[in-house]
């Protein structure tokens, strides 16, 4: 009788302690999900030199000679893999940095903007940090592609390629492209990394005069920033005649992170059952 009634104890401190483990990792794991949404994971992505130039020939109406012209169509390509995210009210950008092979300082393309959110109404101002308008949204497909015009440089007496990117311009101006790279030669290889960022639509205040509040101000929509995944591994790309690509992409992210949390659950429930079988030894030594 004493017998049943010991393994009948164990029975349940097994299941207690296992209930519990589960009710304990539960709980960690919401706290961590919550503390980490929306955070995405680190972009895998490839960069490709594209060499699509051509030429045309056009005979002169004058002297009947032909004339071939190099029309420029080269371009950098990134393609970046998507990932799952599904936050209802938040969406994910991307930034991009590059700089010389050689070199140490990088040039973020899309920075954050640190920006007026709104007047206090003493003509003092609160400031937030926004996702840049023009940094690319995730697409609804399986890659975001984002292409840079490579372009003969435009520094003067300079010979090479400038790198450029369309900039939507300020309230009420025009977009064009700028050079975010200039000068580089033939051969000359660039270095390319890759943020995903998360931000919800907001709205910020465009000051409308130098002299505000004088002449007043009106908010804008604008992306409020909420979190960053961290900076990619390093992908390089040449500037040459013909195209290539980078090396192969990074290790997934979300895989690892799936077996660290399955080792922290099986670890929870191991101690939780090592607590619940010493309380039932000690029990047994008492009677």
């Amino acid at each position: 009788m004493k017998i049943a009634a010991l393994s009948l104890l164990l029975v349940i401190t097994i299941l207690v302690s296992v209930l519990v483990g589960f009710a304990l990792f539960g709980m960690f794991q919401a706290s961590t999900t919550s503390a980490s949404i929306p955070k995405p994971s680190v972009p895998e992505f490839t960069v490709k030199f594209v060499n699509a130039s051509y030429s045309v020939t056009t005979t002169n109406p004058y002297t009947g000679l032909s004339e071939t012209k190099l029309i420029n169509n080269n371009s950098i390509v990134v393609i970046i893999k998507n990932q799952p995210f599904d936050y209802p009210g938040y969406q994910i950008y991307y930034n991009i940095r590059v700089k010389p092979h050689f070199a140490d300082n990088w040039t973020e393309i899309y920075p954050i903007r640190n920006t007026t959110s709104s007047c206090n109404g003493d003509g003092a101002f609160s400031f937030a940090l926004y996702i840049n308008p023009d940094s690319p949204p995730q697409s609804k497909s399986s890659h975001t592609i984002v292409t840079f015009p490579v372009v003969p440089t435009e520094v003067y007496l300079a010979t090479g390629y400038d790198i450029q990117r369309y900039y939507s311009g300020a309230e009420g101006q025009e977009g064009c492209y700028f050079a975010f790279l200039s000068a580089i030669p033939a051969g000359g290889q660039i270095d390319f990394q890759v943020e995903a960022l998360v931000g919800h639509d907001s709205q910020r205040w465009v000051i409308q005069h130098p002299l505000f509040p004088t002449y007043g101000g009106y908010f804008a929509p604008a992306v409020a920033y909420d979190g960053a995944s961290g900076w990619s591994e390093t992908r390089t790309v040449t500037i040459s005649t013909s195209s290539s690509s980078s090396p192969t992409d990074t290790p997934c992210q979300e895989t690892q992170t799936n077996q660290n949390e399955a080792i922290i659950g099986a670890f929870v429930i191991a101690i939780v059952f090592i607590i619940g079988l010493g309380f039932l030894i000690y029990l047994i030594k008492r009677k």
